[in-house]
């Protein structure tokens, strides 16, 4: 995935290096943004959305779990 730099607004492209992530070719900004890094959930936090409403039912009408 591609984005425009947070700081400048150029168009940001993949790094080809040992970091993950984007290079502005402007502004020199790195960023991971659009791969969802630092976004992982916790077993506790999974555990809540068993009881958001959001996420009772799936598509079947089945109760997620069951």
């Amino acid at each position: 995935m591609r984005c425009s730099c947070r700081l400048c607004g150029t168009y940001m492209v993949q790094a080809e290096s040992e970091q993950l992530g984007c290079v502005c070719p402007e502004c020199g900004n790195r960023c991971t943004d659009c791969l969802g890094t630092h976004t992982v959930l916790s077993p506790e936090q999974i555990r809540a959305l068993a009881d958001d409403p959001r996420f009772a039912e799936n598509k079947g009408g089945e109760k997620w779990g069951d």
